[in-house]
């Protein structure tokens, strides 16, 4: 069967189909040289020859050059630097040291084909990486050839069509108490030195660095609400670092009502605070903040996860991770029958899609057990939901 063509101008390339139904480009590079790549679509092809053609136009030549792909990621990270948050930088760098460049360092950045990408994911497998650590390791490297290829070291990106992992679905991830086992926690706090801290998480839902970056001055006690505004941030070394920075997105930022009971427990919080600061004199570092060291600094939550494991088993609960508690917020928030704009706008989603995603699999049924009222006086409702 012989190939159908279907020219374009000299300028730009050609196009045709071959036998097996996929197409072909074709791009006359100056001096004679000729680029050949098949694609799935039409669509693609064009896309790739455009941006061929681009190239040629600037005057970048992206065969003949020697950048090895750890020089360039070098380079990467220091004009990063320059733009990204320093737990962000942080994050890059890890995973450029520990993966990207351990394997793929020493081959010139010319050389990276989309086979090459598969093959690096393939081994990130074969060596027991998880598949939030191989998607998370496709963004960085993704990133990276974008730069390339807007610095004239690649034509087109090789990692656009490789071969990610899906990412995982396994609702039963997310741990729920029984409604027998939330009366036992609620109790349990009661002897923990961060039992309002709990509290407070499970009654909110809010998010780990939500609570621990709060401050008293977005607490309105008299009116019994909280201003989510900024999340506190770890990263370097064992998260060493901190950072007062935005939240996860833009509708994270909302406010929310609390009972009377958790307004009593703040209360009572913020007078125990002041006492104890009186009493550390200069060596409290005041900071603002509702969670603390014992010297005023951020809660590390290692510290805070050591307790919380310790008060569910000395109690008899089943071992939760603490972003469990948000899941218990949204999980009582649908048995009374809140819908899931309501549920998203509350919990700080960028979506109701979002909120459905991870919280389907609970909406047909499994609360015959939630019938009766957790904690009557912390219970969101209708009537203070907030506004946001």
């Amino acid at each position: 069967m012989s190939r159908k063509k279907s020219y374009r101008p000299p300028q730009s390339g050609s196009i045709s189909t071959n036998p097996s139904g996929s197409i072909r480009a074709q791009y006359s590079l100056p001096g004679g040289k000729r680029l050949t790549k098949s694609f799935r679509t039409k669509r693609e092809a064009e896309a790739w020859l455009r941006e061929i053609g681009n190239q040629v136009t600037l005057g970048m030549d992206s065969l003949n050059h020697s950048k090895l792909v750890s020089e360039f990621v070098s380079e990467w990270l220091v004009r990063k630097k320059l733009t990204v948050k320093p737990k962000t930088l942080f994050d890059y760098t890890r995973y450029c040291e520990r993966f990207i460049v351990p394997i793929l360092g020493e081959l010139k950045i010319r050389e990276i084909k989309l086979p090459t990408v598969n093959a690096f994911y393939a081994r990130l497998i074969q060596d027991g990486a998880t598949v939030e650590i191989i998607r998370h390791t496709h963004r960085v490297l993704f990133a990276i050839f974008a730069d390339a290829v807007r610095q004239g070291y690649l034509l087109t990106n090789p990692a656009q069509y490789a071969d990610v992992p899906a990412k995982e679905q396994n609702p039963e991830k997310i741990k729920i108490f029984s409604a027998a086992e939330y009366e036992t926690f609620i109790q349990a706090t009661h002897s923990s030195n961060f039992g309002v801290l709990y509290r407070l998480a499970i009654s909110t839902g809010m998010r780990q660095g939500e609570l621990l970056g709060l401050t008293w001055r977005n607490v309105e006690l008299e009116r019994g609400e909280i201003r989510v505004i900024q999340q506190l941030s770890r990263y370097g070394q064992s998260g060493s670092r901190f950072e007062f920075a935005p939240l996860k997105t833009a509708y994270s930022k909302r406010t929310l009502k609390i009972s009377a009971e958790l307004t009593e427990m703040l209360q009572q919080h913020a007078r125990s605070q002041q006492e104890y600061s009186k009493f550390m004199g200069s060596k409290w570092q005041e900071n603002d903040l509702l969670f603390t060291s014992t010297i005023g600094t951020p809660l590390d939550q290692r510290n805070m996860q050591r307790d919380f494991d310790k008060m569910l088993k000395s109690f008899g609960l089943p071992k939760l991770r603490f972003h469990d508690l948000r899941h218990n917020t949204a999980s009582t928030m649908i048995a009374r029958g809140f819908s899931i704009v309501q549920i998203s706008r509350y919990l700080g989603h960028s979506s109701p899609n979002i909120t459905l995603e991870i919280y389907a699999h609970l909406i047909p049924g499994g609360f015959e057990d939630l019938n009766q009222p957790l904690e009557k006086a912390s219970r969101p409702n209708h009537d203070n939901f907030p506004a946001i």
